[in-house]
């Protein structure tokens, strides 16, 4: 079950013209609601551009596997635990938007423990799947960022 919890870039606090500021007692405040308020997935996005957007993810249950065929994630665990699967191939592929692939699991993958505080970085085009929580949840931010906006830094 997906629930977007009220979105957070309303409530971001401009400091400058494009400049997005949220206050840590905010952000983990709205985390706090989602506890009470969902089951299964909860997304909430604070930062949306063309080239990068920024959300906190709170997963209770294992989701979909994904392949996104031109962002590259970034993920930074900010609370519990999970099984994440990355590599190999979709299980049942099917197409969900334009660039977008999701699957009921991933095959001959790379499975690993991921927790508070770790950091993983997923490349375009690399299917990834949470096929497990480890306790009651998994907390964590994950950066977006469009192909063309991460080429640079590629070189």
């Amino acid at each position: 079950m997906l629930i977007a919890a009220a979105p957070a870039i309303g409530a971001a606090v401009p400091a400058h013209a494009g400049v997005t500021f949220v206050p840590a007692k905010q952000l983990m405040a709205t985390i706090e609601q989602t506890r009470e308020q969902s089951t299964g997935i909860a997304l909430m996005n604070y930062l949306r551009t063309p080239g990068y957007s920024a959300a906190v993810v709170r997963r209770t249950t294992a989701g979909k596997a994904e392949l996104h065929e031109r962002v590259d994630d970034i993920w930074y665990v900010l609370d519990g635990g999970a099984t994440l699967v990355t590599g190999g191939s979709l299980i049942d592929p099917h197409g969900t938007e334009a660039g977008e692939v999701r699957g009921s699991g991933v095959s001959h993958g790379t499975e690993r423990q991921i927790a508070k505080g770790d950091l993983i970085g997923i490349p375009a085009g690399t299917p990834h799947w949470v096929s497990r929580i480890s306790g009651r949840e998994l907390v964590y931010l994950v950066i977006k960022a469009k192909e063309n906006a991460t080429q640079g830094a590629r070189r």
